[in-house]
């Protein structure tokens, strides 16, 4: 049984979530490897946001997955899960280029986080998931 071709920026839309989704598991085997050196260098306080972050970054990878799942099926909660990853995306990718961490990582996680959240709102999207 084959399911329905998706409207192009639903599909898009899929696409760059599951992008987002293996570009954020390579920045966390990335902090991963560096955890230890970059914990022991921040001190005590800053240190302690940067497990945070790390924490936060392994959920969303998980999100991302399941909401791209859930828009191939239709399904008003993947458009939910969407947007919520890409707002903590969005807000970690700004704290991380305004904070001390500053790379290529967080400038791409930027971009494809903004261009899934435009895509969130364009009312091809939005018809398809709220009728």
């Amino acid at each position: 049984m084959t399911r329905p071709d998706l409207p192009r920026l639903v599909e898009q839309t899929r696409a760059l979530l599951l992008l987002q989704m293996y570009l954020t598991l390579l920045v966390l085997v990335f902090m991963t490897l560096l955890m230890q050196f970059l914990t022991s260098a921040m001190g005590p306080s800053r240190g302690d946001r940067f497990l945070t972050v790390y924490v936060i970054l392994v959920c969303v990878p998980f999100v991302l997955g399941l909401s791209a799942w859930m828009f191939r099926r239709g399904q008003v909660l993947g458009w939910i899960l969407a947007f919520v990853a890409e707002v903590v995306s969005f807000s970690i990718a700004v704290g991380s280029i305004l904070g001390p961490f500053t790379g290529i990582a967080a400038v791409i996680l930027l971009v494809v986080a903004s261009c899934i959240l435009v895509n969130l709102f364009r009312p091809e999207v939005r018809r398809f998931f709220f009728g």
